[in-house]
């Protein structure tokens, strides 16, 4: 795909956007177990339920132009339940998941390299122990969410009243008075609107081009790095860097961007987070990125029940964490805004 058509244009408009409106919100999973742990509030999870809604709106509406599209998947395993705990454990280490990595790397926290090139190994590790039959190799399977059919139908009557409804809801709670661009350059975002906006772009983005979310691009590079798959096409790279480049320009905006460098104890922390997030991607397969943007909304089989492994992994890392002394700091959010960035 050239660089200059209107469809490579509208995309990586699209990923840049849904990287700021990710910054602006301070999504995470990591910071979602937190705050219910800590508050015994739910904002962030109930937004990343939103965000599958709208994803899964766009796709139910899209199958009704396109009936014959066929949604893949992979099957639910063992593997792939461990792979989610691993991911979660890692994640909890690394003290943030596949976005919050790369929108803290975005804000100058250089340390995020060795938790994105720790990923990378893990990926390896993981083609390494399939490659000579250590590990069993992931099976593809249909995704429930295929050609329309009646129960489908009665989802998106569901999904389309609520839409609206959630659209006139979050429209009618802006501040009274607040100009559009004020909005759109807000300091920090409501988690409804991240999700909308989160929501609808990747969703196009995912029928304009597939799975395109970064944990999968960097894993199929891996792969095609050691000789064990084809890489990925450009366009995914531009967008992993149009994505990344939204990030940047919200922390730059705001103000938070910092280059930071110097050696922290933690640094070998990250990078077992990491490890333990790629190896457990791979296993999945999927990191949270692509579970929450594609597979769950989908109804890949293994989806649901692998990202519910994930929170478990979570939980039990920062229940752990605390136990022997360490410090979870509060994730207070209030009035569908999150106060900690």
């Amino acid at each position: 795909m050239a660089f200059l058509t209107p469809l490579a244009v509208i995309s990586l408009g699209l990923a840049g956007l849904l990287g700021f409106a990710a910054h602006r919100a301070s999504i995470c999973t990591v910071m979602a177990v937190t705050e219910v742990l800590t508050t015994r509030r739910a904002f962030m999870l109930v937004s990343f339920v939103k965000t599958v809604a709208w994803v899964m709106l766009i796709t139910l509406a899209v199958s009704l132009v396109s009936p014959t599209a066929q949604r893949s998947g992979w099957s639910v395993s063992a593997q792939s339940m461990v792979g989610g705990l691993l991911f979660g454990v890692g994640a909890a280490t690394n003290r943030g998941c596949a976005f919050s990595t790369l929108t803290r790397l975005a804000s100058g926290q250089l340390s995020m390299l060795f938790t994105l090139a720790a990923f990378c190994l893990g990926t390896a590790g993981h083609i390494l122990l399939v490659s000579n039959h250590l590990l069993p190799a992931s099976t593809p399977a249909a995704a429930y969410l295929g050609p329309p059919a009646p129960w489908t139908i009665a989802l998106l009557a569901v999904l389309g009243p609520w839409a609206v409804w959630e659209g006139f809801r979050i429209w009618r709670r802006r501040p009274a008075g607040t100009p559009i661009r004020a909005l759109a350059f807000a300091d920090r975002y409501r988690l409804s609107t991240a999700a909308l906006i989160i929501g609808i772009s990747n969703a196009a983005l995912y029928e304009f081009h597939g799975t395109w979310t970064y944990t999968s691009v960097l894993g199929r590079g891996v792969g095609w790095a050691l000789g064990a798959g084809v890489g990925p096409h450009a366009v995914y790279w531009a967008l992993f860097a149009s994505l990344f480049a939204g990030m940047i320009l919200s922390a730059w905006l705001k103000g938070r961007f910092r280059l930071d460098w110097h050696p922290s104890p933690k640094w070998p922390m990250y990078s077992l987070g990491g490890l333990l997030m790629g190896l457990g991607a791979a296993m999945v397969p999927g990191g949270n990125d692509a579970l929450i943007l594609s597979a769950i909304p989908g109804l890949s089989p293994h989806a649901l029940p692998a990202y519910l492994a994930m929170i478990v992994g979570i939980l039990f890392s920062l229940l752990a964490m605390r136990r022997i002394g360490g410090q979870i700091p509060p994730i207070d959010c209030r009035g569908d805004i999150c106060a900690r960035d």
